[in-house]
């Protein structure tokens, strides 16, 4: 996008015309989370089960977060330069061809290799959707309902990540493994329709365009200063590779450590969604509006705390809870970060600066992968969970012992956290 250029949503349509708009979104999130999940879950149980150790897990999620690295910087360019709901439906396109590609491989090969080559391409057209969607919400949601928008696009796709999770659970239990994955190429059929019907039109303004008035969502725009506070940037690199952990781990977990089954691991990541989702539905209430991502450093500290508390844990009910309550403080520190973002930065920046966020998130989170490839089994997953939630109250500790001397030398400066 040209730097005096920038994007504002086609305001032609009524409101009743916006509320189809976010409706077919919304749905297109959902299911386009069902067949993502259903990936995800599917190839890194096939992993544990087949006898592959933690580090063939972590490779695996490895090559993904590689991708995702690289990808995410061009992702937020496109993102910037071209339609964004058509960007969102290549995607699908390109992740139903990995996926009956992946299918027809694991027919003939064993599941590593075929897996180690699929997630590459996957994650790449992955965060393409997820960029360009992303950086398409500020279009189609009003500047005083972002947090609302916001928590319900988090809870479309938590609710699609529930559903994959219980559905990839019994069928890699009732059926063959590629079960999974043609079962995720129907739900992003699903989603490519959905964003069709969006019908979303972008129109550029010229900045030095004179207008007499400025509508509300072009006044908000206006008043973006583009710049992301450094502690925004780290409660996200936080929170995020802890996710990627739990993700890479927990079902090695349930596997060596809780001696369960491929329908408990399922249990385990519906209960991350329903954790997820009833916080997010907390959000969309109307007192909550105000609430911005200066409370998400107590959110991340609390993550820690129960990313630790797995080290103890030997019970189904007791790591049920731990991944309810993992999976609210994941989304609501996401959902209040990006709300942020979306208010810092303008639409024809905010590609890019989500794609930068991206690659931060996935640097650390590729030293983190890097250091479980090595490690091998030396290490169970819960020893992993106990040091990083470890470093993650440590991180948070240090950050508000620094504010708390700067208070002091400067006695009128109020908090940033």
């Amino acid at each position: 996008m040209n730097q005096d250029a920038n994007i504002a949503p086609n305001l032609a349509p009524d409101r009743a015309g916006f509320r189809s708009v976010r409706s077919f979104f919304l749905l297109s999130a959902f299911f386009a989370a069902i067949g993502r999940n259903t990936y995800y879950v599917g190839a890194i149980w096939m992993l544990a089960a087949s006898g592959s150790n933690a580090g063939s897990i972590a490779l695996f999620l490895a090559l993904g977060s590689t991708s995702e690295f690289l990808a995410s910087a061009p992702a937020g360019f496109l993102a910037d330069r071209f339609d964004r709901q058509s960007l969102c439906m290549a995607s699908d396109w390109i992740r139903i061809a990995i996926l009956l590609m992946t299918s027809a491989a694991l027919v003939l090969q064993e599941p590593d290799y075929a897996l180690y080559g699929s997630v590459i391409f996957f994650a790449v057209a992955d965060r393409l959707y997820l960029t360009a969607s992303s950086a398409m919400v500020p279009s189609i949601a009003r500047p005083e309902s972002l947090m609302a928008f916001n928590s319900l696009a988090y809870v479309a796709m938590q609710a699609g990540n529930m559903l994959a999770a219980i559905a990839t659970g019994w069928l890699l239990s009732a059926k063959p493994g590629t079960a999974c994955f043609l079962f995720a190429t129907g739900t992003f059929a699903i989603s490519v329709l959905s964003m069709f019907r969006t019908a979303i039109r972008y129109r550029i303004l010229p900045v030095d365009h004179c207008r007499p008035a400025l509508d509300p969502r072009e006044a908000f725009e206006r008043e973006k200063t583009d710049r992301l506070p450094l502690y925004l940037v780290l409660n996200y690199v936080l929170i995020y590779v802890m996710g990627m952990l739990i993700s890479a781990l927990i079902s090695k977990f349930v596997v060596s450590e809780l001696q369960g089954t491929s329908l408990e691991f399922g249990m385990l990541e519906s209960y991350w969604a329903a954790g997820a989702i009833i916080s997010m539905m907390i959000l969309t209430l109307r007192r909550f509006a105000k609430v911005d991502g200066r409370v998400t450093p107590i959110i991340v500290l609390l993550s820690g705390v129960a990313t630790a508390a797995f080290y103890p844990t030997r019970h189904l009910d007791i790591a049920s809870a731990l991944m309810a309550l993992l999976g609210a403080g994941y989304n609501l520190s996401r959902v209040l970060i990006d709300v942020e973002i979306q208010k810092l930065v303008s639409s024809s920046k905010l590609g890019r600066a989500k794609g930068w966020v991206h690659v931060a998130c996935m640097g650390f989170s590729l030293l983190v992968y890097a250091g479980l490839a090595v490690s091998g089994n030396a290490l169970t997953p819960s020893a992993v969970f106990l040091a990083f939630g470890s470093g993650m109250i440590a991180v948070i500790a240090a950050g508000y012992g620094l504010h708390l001397v700067k208070n002091r030398a400067s006695p009128g400066r109020s908090m940033p956290l």
